[in-house]
């Protein structure tokens, strides 16, 4: 899994909580929760390819990546 794939740049704090409120990508997120991180991984492209790279899209997975990270799920060294 090419973690740095999913990762689209840095965004603004008020920018990023717009992209996230959307109730799709909430559901998704609900729908991610207790997942093997490859069925994430795997959702997570489904997501932006449905949404044709939409800056929403790109925007929501990179900031869940981030959240991976943050967890220490996702090793930087693995994207």
């Amino acid at each position: 899994m090419d973690w740095k794939k999913l990762t689209f740049g840095k965004y603004k704090i008020l920018r990023i909580q717009s992209a996230v409120r959307d109730a799709a990508w909430q559901l998704l997120r609900m729908n991610m929760k207790g997942k093997p991180l490859q069925d994430k991984y795997n959702m997570l492209v489904e997501h932006l390819e449905k949404e044709n790279y939409s800056e929403n899209a790109r925007i929501q997975v990179t900031n869940y990546v981030n959240a991976l990270r943050r967890a220490g799920m996702v090793k930087p060294k693995n994207g």
